[in-house]
């Protein structure tokens, strides 16, 4: 890459979000030297965070050099007074963060104030924790409640994302069952508040209470400019090897070979040779889906293309929803429902039919909710809900049909933008399966597919053409994220790791 580097650094003063910016910077130290310029009065800083494209994840990172489009995430505090630097020194340095850094001030959160607290406003939360060893979803929402009325008292309707932390680690350290461990990650507390995406229990609690707030109460904060779409795909590009003419000429080639068996090797090879520059041209111009499937139309009729780009993408991933799905998780889901009695197992079933009432019940399990309404939003039944991942027309039913009614799944009120799977009949053995898109004039039959490789390929199409999920499902989508061991995006992460957490004990 020639010039200097070019990152994007997420600056936070005191556990707080402060600012997004962009830089060209060589190394960490000037990275560092500029944002603490943009801070107010004497900061320190505690820590710098690096994203690892190998894990999807920011890391502590001792690399002195910056390379291109790299990630930071910088945290720094206040230096309030000498005396405050001379408690900062008796920390541990090597592991401090801001949660550590806030039990200076925070002494009011700990386990015996809380545990107090919760024992004077409402014992019988300790009470059903003792007889039962653990907590029903009923009794979670009561502790919730009960705890942000604490954390208000003591800390005001905005605390700072430290104390919110701090709140939700005491939580689970008073109620050890109702922490909820991923593998290696997560510390268990996250679902109650997460301070990487400022989610969980706590935080939509708080942001309840805020819509009442009076006028004098309230303190505004907006950010412009720092959108992005959920599922927006940042692809990193050390350098364009292919030429122009080159790959021009091998889009011409794709879009005008016809999917023969003698031809699909050379469409394979075509596809190779473009790879880069497709996946930077969807990354740094999102074009419509017409547009991609105008310039490569065989994504349409030769379906299994859609898995090898998603390999190149994620390698390692291109199976993991298969292997995970029926084997494990369709009969978790089942096996809960039956638990929970939502709906009752019916003999001699086929697999067909356990996976679409498995669907049906992780939609039951992560509805659509009223929060985070954008334009446009509309309320949505679970029932509805479920036309925006699959809906079910009759056999017979032409593929014409299908892209001449754009913008409605099951009644003309619905309105739907982006790609879902049709099944012609009821999903069983023969049911025919259809990714349709009937605003862009998109439908790609998957010939011979099981609804779960449909499912596998509708989320591997989201990803592949830089798609945002449908709002509806941000949630559902979100949990297949965790399947595929993807980093789980918007909102929701809260409900999601409940979710997870119910069936890995099953």
């Amino acid at each position: 890459m020639v010039g200097t580097p070019k990152s994007l650094s997420v600056v936070y003063l005191d556990g707080q979000e402060i600012v997004k910016k962009t830089q060209t910077a060589s190394t960490t130290k000037e990275i560092i030297d500029a944002c603490a310029s943009t801070l107010p009065g004497q900061v320190k800083l505690l820590r710098i965070l690096k994203y690892c494209d190998d894990f999807n994840e920011y890391v502590d990172s001792d690399d002195p050099d910056v390379g291109h489009l790299d990630k930071f995430r910088i945290y720094f505090k206040t230096v309030q007074s000498d005396i405050n630097d001379v408690i900062g020194t008796a920390v541990n340095m090597s592991h401090t963060d801001t949660t550590q850094l806030s039990h200076i001030s925070a002494s009011d959160l700990d386990c015996e104030q809380v545990k107090y607290y919760l024992k004077q406003k409402d014992p019988r939360i300790l009470a059903f924790y003792e007889e039962h060893g653990t907590l029903t979803e009923k009794w979670r929402r009561v502790l919730v409640t009960t705890a942000i009325s604490y954390l208000v008292e003591k800390k005001g309707f905005y605390p700072i994302s430290a104390d919110k932390q701090i709140l939700a680690r005491t939580i689970v350290a008073l109620f050890p069952a109702l922490q909820i461990k991923m593998e290696e990650e997560n510390e268990g507390y996250e679902h109650f508040y997460d301070p990487v995406s400022h989610s969980g229990f706590l935080e939509d609690k708080l942001r309840n209470i805020r819509r009442s707030l009076k006028d004098d109460q309230r303190r505004y904060r907006r950010r412009g400019g720092l959108g992005g779409g959920s599922s927006d795909i940042l692809v990193r590009l050390e350098e364009v090897t292919e030429r122009e003419e080159s790959v021009k000429e091998w889009i011409t080639v794709i879009k005008m070979m016809r999917p023969t068996p003698e031809n699909r090797s050379s469409i394979k090879m075509g596809m190779d040779k473009t790879y880069t520059h497709r996946r930077y041209w969807i990354s740094s111009q999102s074009p419509t889906l017409e547009e991609i499937v105008e310039n490569y139309p065989r994504f349409v009729d030769m379906p299994y293309l859609i898995d090898s780009e998603f390999a190149r993408m994620f390698p390692e991933k291109l199976d993991v929803f298969l292997r995970k799905w029926e084997p494990s998780i369709v009969p978790k889901l089942l096996k809960l429902a039956a638990l929970e009695k939502k709906e009752e197992s019916p003999e001699d079933e086929s697999a067909e039919s356990k996976c679409f009432r498995a669907l049906k019940m992780l939609i039951q399990y992560l509805p659509p909710t009223a929060s985070g309404r954008s334009k446009g939003w509309s309320k949505c039944s679970v029932k509805s809900a479920m036309s925006y991942m699959l809906e079910i027309k009759p056999m017979g039913t032409s593929i014409t049909s299908l892209l001449q009614t754009p913008g409605t799944a099951g009644d003309s009120s619905t309105q739907v933008n982006q790609p879902r799977l049709v099944s012609l009949r009821y999903p069983n053995a023969g049911a025919q399966y259809i990714i349709v898109a009937a605003n862009d004039g998109v439908a790609i039959p998957l010939q011979d597919e099981s609804l779960a490789c449909c499912l596998d390929k509708l989320f591997k199409f989201y990803w592949i053409c830089n798609l945002a999920y449908p709002m509806q499902l941000a949630s559902v989508f979100g949990f297949m994220e965790h399947v595929y061991g993807l980093q789980i995006s918007g909102g929701k992460r809260a409900r999601i790791v409940e979710l997870v957490a119910k069936l890995q004990v099953l």
